[in-house]
């Protein structure tokens, strides 16, 4: 829901909340191999429409291709009750060598 912490001075929902699609497209890849979030390398955004205060939404992230060194995610966000988009984006994340090796560094 979007909520008063998260609007601009239009009562709409902020633009950098939006960027969530980082973490979205995130959780989309460690859901196909939780050993590897990798890095960004490349996100953007189109915002399609505004969501205002008080409006569900919901957030559909999903892996388009996941590479040895590289995957990409898109992700939608949607109010709840008309299905209108709101924004989408795409997200580029990058795995190194190392990372692949340990997860933990």
């Amino acid at each position: 829901m979007v909520s008063r912490a998260l609007t601009n001075n239009y009562s709409t929902l902020h633009s950098g909340a939006i960027a969530t699609i980082d973490v979205v497209g995130t959780l989309a890849i460690l859901g196909r191999d939780p050993l590897r979030p990798g890095i960004s390398v490349e996100m953007n955004q189109s915002f399609c429409s505004a969501a205002a205060e008080g409006d569900r939404l919901e957030i559909h992230g999903s892996v388009l291709r996941l590479g040895k060194t590289l995957a990409f995610t898109e992700v939608t966000i949607r109010t709840g009750a008309a299905a209108k988009l709101v924004a989408t984006g795409r997200h580029t994340k990058m795995f190194t060598a190392a990372r692949a090796r340990d997860p933990r560094l």
